[in-house]
C-alpha cells in the first residue's frame, strides 16, 4: 500500500499531529514536482507477453524502416523541413514526421483538399488505419491499390469514407492486400494530425522474427535521423516491467506498442502513476516523449541503469513481483527532464546523452482526481542501431550480424513461450539425409554374339 499526504497540509501541522503522522509517512514517496510528500513507492510486476496476447500487437507498416514512403499533394514538403515537437509545442509541416515514431510530432491538415499516398516495399494484408485528430474537420476517403496509379485515377479501390472525429480516426479495412495507400482529406476547419499508422494482420512472427531494415536513416536529416526509430518498441525487446498500479497489468505494454489507440489505464487511487520500461540492453538516448490523458501537474523522465537497490539486470523473467524505491534511493534519482502539462496530453524533453536499459516515467499531478490515467504512448530515441534490424544497404552480412539476429529471434521466441498455450517444439523441419543402403557388387557379364559360319 502507498499513503500519501498533501505537502501545504503538512506543514502546517502541529507538532503533536506531525509526531502521530510520523509512522504513517515512512511508507510514502516524494514527489517532488508535484508537491506530494512520501518516502516509498511500490510497483508492481507486468506479466511476461505470450503467445495469446500477439493478435492485440499488430506491427505499423507506414514506418521508413520499414521501407515505408509518403507523399503529399498538392504541396508536398522535404524531409530536411521536419521539425521537432517541443515539450508540449508541436508546429512541424512536412509529412514525414507520419512515417516517424514519435507520437508527438505531428502534420499540419490546411483548409481544402490534401491527398497522402503511402506506399510500402511490397504487396501487404493490411487490416486497419489510424491516426490521433487534433482539431481538423472535414472527412477523409481512403483507397487502396496494388499497383502503381496516377492519383486521381478512377481504378483506386475505394475502402472507406468517415468524418474526421475529434481525437481519433479509426478504419477497418480489411484484412486487405495493398502495396499503396490513398488518403484524400476534404477538411473544412484546418489542424493537425499525428500517430499515424497502418496495420497489418498481427502474427506471432513480429515478434519471433523481426522485419529486416530497408532504409538507412544514416543519410537522413539529424531531426529525422533521431525520431526515424523508437527504443521502446514492443516488436523488439523493450517491455513494460514495473507499473504503480492498474487492474489489468497484462496490458502495460499498451503503452510501447505503436498504437496510439491503445491505453494502460492506472487505478484512479494512484496519486502518483509511475511505469519502469525494460529496453532489453544499455541505450544512449537523447529524447524521450509520451502521449496520456491530460491531468493538471507534470511528467519526470528517468533513464536508469539499474533498478535502485539491486545488483543484476532485471527482465520480464527474472523481476520480483514488486519493488520497493525506498526514501534513500529516491533521493538518489535524478530525472534528466521535467514537463508540465499544459493539456495537450502530451510531452518531449530533450536531453543530453544518457545511457541507460530502464525508462521510469512519473506523473505528478497537483491534485487526486476520480477519473483514471491512463497513458497511450512512450517512446524513446538515440543515435543506436535498431538491435534487432537489419542494417540496410549491405551487400552480404557479417558473421556478427547474423549470429546477433539469430539471438535476438531465439530470445523473442523463448518469452513467447511463456504463455500457457505455447505448444512444444517439436522435431527439426530438416536433418541430415538418411544412409543410403550400400549399392550392390557390380559383376561384368560378356555378352557372346553367334557368328555365322563362312
Amino acid at each position: 500500500m502507498i499513503a500519501f499526504v498533501g505537502y501545504g497540509n503538512y506543514m502546517s501541522t502541529s507538532a503533536s499531529l506531525h509526531a502521530q503522522i510520523c509512522p504513517l509517512a515512512c511508507c510514502l514517496f516524494l514527489g517532488p514536482a508535484s508537491g506530494l510528500l512520501a518516502t516509498e513507492l511500490v510497483l508492481e510486476k507486468v506479466p511476461p507477453l505470450t503467445v495469446e496476447q500477439a493478435p492485440a500487437y499488430p506491427q505499423n507498416l507506414a514506418r521508413y524502416y520499414l521501407g515505408a514512403k509518403v507523399e503529399a499533394a498538392p504541396q508536398s514538403q522535404p524531409i530536411a523541413d521536419l521539425q521537432l515537437s517541443s515539450k508540449s509545442e508541436d508546429t512541424n509541416t512536412a509529412e514525414a514526421a507520419l512515417l516517424c515514431d514519435d507520437p508527438t510530432v505531428g502534420y499540419a491538415l490546411p483548409s481544402g483538399g490534401t491527398t497522402l499516398l503511402i506506399s510500402f516495399v511490397r504487396i501487404e494484408n493490411i487490416d486497419s488505419i489510424f491516426f490521433l485528430n487534433r482539431g481538423a474537420k472535414g472527412d477523409v476517403k481512403i483507397a487502396i491499390s496494388s499497383a502503381k496509379l496516377p492519383v486521381d485515377s478512377p481504378q483506386w479501390h475505394d475502402v472507406s469514407q468517415q468524418e474526421l472525429t475529434s481525437d481519433a480516426v479509426k478504419a477497418k479495412i480489411g484484412p486487405s492486400e495493398a502495396k499503396y495507400v490513398r488518403l484524400t482529406f476534404d477538411v473544412k476547419e484546418p489542424g493537425r494530425i499525428a500517430g499515424f499508422g497502418v496495420y497489418c494482420t498481427a502474427t506471432v512472427s513480429d515478434f519471433t522474427m523481426a522485419r529486416p531494415r530497408k532504409v538507412n536513416v544514416q543519410e537522413k536529416p539529424a531531426s529525422f535521423r533521431l525520431i526515424s526509430y523508437s527504443s521502446t518498441d514492443l516488436h523488439a525487446k523493450a517491455r513494460a516491467l514495473y507499473v504503480s498500479s492498474g487492474d489489468d497489468l497484462k496490458q502495460a505494454n499498451n503503452m510501447i506498442d505503436g498504437q496510439p489507440a491503445t491505453t494502460f489505464t492506472f487505478a484512479p487511487t494512484d496519486v502518483v502513476p509511475t511505469a519502469i520500461i525494460d529496453l532489453g540492453k544499455d541505450t544512449t538516448l537523447r529524447r524521450i516523449s509520451a502521449l496520456y490523458s491530460s491531468r493538471a501537474g507534470s511528467i519526470d523522465f528517468f533513464v536508469l541503469q539499474s533498478l535502485p537497490g539491486s545488483r543484476r539486470e532485471i527482465t520480464a523473467e527474472n523481476a520480483p513481483k514488486t519493488v520497493h524505491f525506498d526514501d534513500s534511493a529516491v533521493v538518489d534519482l535524478k530525472p534528466v527532464g521535467s514537463v508540465v502539462d499544459d493539456g495537450t496530453g502530451r510531452a518531449a524533453i530533450d536531453f543530453p546523452e544518457t545511457t541507460g536499459r530502464y525508462i521510469m516515467l512519473k506523473w505528478n499531478p497537483k491534485e487526486q482526481q476520480d477519473t483514471p490515467f491512463s497513458v497511450a504512448e512512450v517512446a524513446t530515441f538515440g543515435e543506436n542501431q535498431p538491435t534487432s534490424l537489419l542494417a540496410a544497404k549491405i551487400a552480404s552480412p557479417s558473421r556478427e550480424g547474423i549470429a546477433s539476429e539469430g539471438k535476438a529471434v531465439e530470445e523473442g521466441f523463448k518469452e513467447l513461450r511463456g504463455g500457457k498455450e505455447m505448444p512444444e517444439e517439436g522435431p527439426p523441419g530438416e536433418g541430415p539425409p538418411p544412409n543410403l543402403p550400400a549399392p550392390p557388387p557390380f559383376t561384368f557379364v560378356p555378352e557372346i554374339v553367334p557368328v555365322s559360319p563362312d
